[in-house]
């Protein structure tokens, strides 16, 4: 295994790795994957009519540890090796803050953070050295 280099730590408010989000074609199969092999169970589901696009929040309840499917009503083809992974998700407790220390620090942000349509969360979004898409969330009081 290769050392990780010592490198200075950012303080940042981000507390936990929270859910990764996979594309879809067929929402049921992907539910009865998960639930079947892995014990995810549906915690959530809606629709967001702006994006034509159906989320579906499965939980695994061991770990809280949740994947978000997402399911476009008109979905272009799917290379399931290339981009059907769509981001990782961590949680803050002050995303304006965290964002302002990373940028500082040359993260670069493809959606600076901005309230949820139904105002119950923040949201901002980063690419990775490797093009991989993360997601930062605060949800609100």
């Amino acid at each position: 295994m290769m050392p990780v280099p010592s490198l200075p730590l950012i303080k940042l408010k981000i507390m936990k790795f929270i859910h990764s989000a996979i594309r879809t074609n067929d929402l049921s199969k992907s539910i009865d994957f998960y639930a079947k092999f892995f014990g995810f169970a549906v915690r959530e589901k809606r629709y967001i009519e702006a994006h034509k696009t159906t989320l579906v929040f499965l939980k695994d309840i061991k770990t809280g540890f949740e994947i978000e499917l997402i399911a476009e009503d008109n979905p272009k083809q799917i290379n399931p090796c290339e981009n059907s992974f769509a981001h990782f998700a961590f949680q803050t407790d002050d995303i304006d803050g965290d964002a302002l220390k990373m940028k500082k620090d040359g993260a670069v942000f493809s959606r600076d953070p901005f309230y949820s349509m139904d105002k119950s969360m923040k949201i901002a979004f980063l690419n990775d050295p490797n093009g991989i898409m993360v997601e930062l969330i605060e949800y609100l009081k």
